[in-house]
Order: C-alpha cells, then sequence, then structure tokens
C-alpha cells in the first residue's frame, strides 16, 4: 500500500499530540471527589483504573458506566472539564506537532482533531496552543452523535472535508480504543503511539497497523 495517497489524518487530543503530565486523570479524580466523595472513597483505585483503561472516550460516558446515574454522571463530566480547564496551563504540545501538521497540510493531508472533551474544552485547548490555523477540523462526540469506540467522529470529520474513502483516512491514538474505532471505520492506517495511557501490548491486542514511540514519528510513513 502506498501511504502517499492518505487525504484525512485524524489525531487524537491529550497523550497524542498533546502532553498533559496527568492532568487528565488529576481532573477525573477531583470530580469524583467533588461529586461522589463517598463513592470514591470506596472505589478510588478500580474507578482510576477504568478511568485509565477508558482514555479518550466521552468523559459522560465514562462516568456513567462507573455510576449508573445520568445526573450524577452529567455532575461529574461537568465538573471534570472545569477541572481540566484549571489546569491546561500545564500542558504542552509534543515537540515537532506543529511543523508536523504543516508539512502534512503541505502535502494535500488534511488535518482533523478528535476527542474525548466536549466542544468548550476542545475549543480552549485549540485556542491556548495556537492551533487554529494549523488543523482543518475538529470534532466532539456530542457533534458526532456518539464518543469512541464509535466511528462516527472519523465519519463526521471525512465527511465535513469531503474524504469519501475510509482507506484514504490514517488514525493516530494514545490509546487502544484510539485503534478499535479506526479498524470500525475501515480507515487504510491506524497507529498507536506510547506518549500516552497505553502501551505495545494494549495496541497489538487491538491491531493496531504501526506502534510508534510519538506521533511525529507518523510523518514519514504517511507521506512515504
Amino acid at each position: 500500500m502506498s501511504y502517499s495517497v492518505f487525504r484525512l489524518a485524524v489525531f487524537d487530543v491529550a497523550g497524542t499530540i498533546l502532553s498533559d503530565d496527568g492532568v487528565v486523570i488529576r481532573s477525573f479524580e477531583a470530580a469524583f471527589e467533588a461529586v461522589v466523595p463517598e463513592v470514591w472513597e470506596q472505589k478510588r483505585e478500580a474507578f482510576t483504573d477504568f478511568a485509565q483503561k477508558t482514555m479518550g472516550q466521552s468523559k459522560i460516558e465514562v462516568f456513567f458506566a462507573l455510576l449508573g446515574d445520568q445526573r450524577l454522571a452529567e455532575a461529574c463530566a461537568d465538573r471534570f472539564q472545569r477541572e481540566y480547564l484549571l489546569r491546561l496551563k500545564e500542558t504542552r504540545l509534543f515537540p515537532g506537532i506543529e511543523q508536523m501538521f504543516a508539512m502534512l497540510r503541505t502535502n494535500g493531508i488534511k488535518i482533523a482533531l478528535n476527542t474525548g472533551f466536549n466542544r468548550d474544552t476542545l475549543n480552549q485547548i485549540i485556542g491556548s496552543h495556537a492551533l487554529e490555523g494549523l488543523i482543518d477540523v475538529s470534532v466532539t462526540p456530542q457533534e458526532a452523535g456518539a464518543g469512541r469506540p464509535s466511528p462516527a467522529m472519523i465519519r463526521l470529520s471525512a465527511q465535513k472535508l469531503g474524504v469519501e474513502d475510509p482507506k484514504l483516512v490514517a488514525v493516530l491514538g494514545d490509546t487502544a480504543t484510539d485503534i478499535e474505532t479506526a479498524k470500525s471505520f475501515g480507515a487504510g492506517l491506524s497507529i498507536g503511539v506510547l506518549t500516552g495511557a497505553h502501551n505495545s501490548a494494549d495496541f497489538e491486542s487491538v491491531g493496531a497497523d504501526l506502534v510508534l514511540e510519538r506521533a511525529t514519528d507518523a510523518l514519514p510513513h504517511l507521506l512515504r
């Protein structure tokens, strides 16, 4: 397969292009502690483990899976977003991301961001890290109608950018769920990166096409 035919590269955000040094997990913990302190005290370890395993999925869906109560899930998701934004200054783009995006777009490959964050949080991430002029589209679970592992966000990104053939789409993420989503969509290339939540074994277990140390290592595979 010639990777030069790709027309769209879909990137996860936290852990893939953005280093958060544990900000996501600390925000999860703060949300649980604020909204359901007694439950959190009893299930801290199990909840943290589940949040780590489901990193990249829609936050409200993760909270609902753990709590089984829509009202509490919404309250936790709202608190999570506030906690994350309070810590946003602790995040940074991985070195070389801006240059990689510019190179891909110069070579005719459009850039999409997909995330488990809501629109307000994603917009603040984009603004804080000056990504507006470097990407072509961004999509959240609420806008697509479903979060990962549904391929809805990738599908909507491709539709918005006029890319009809899934094989022309490459997907990069730091979790096994990112790869499962890419496979479900039928993406031409799925790449797991080791800068975030999951390791090589996690990616291999779900059939990642490539496992790389960092997202910027994907550049020659996308342009070759």
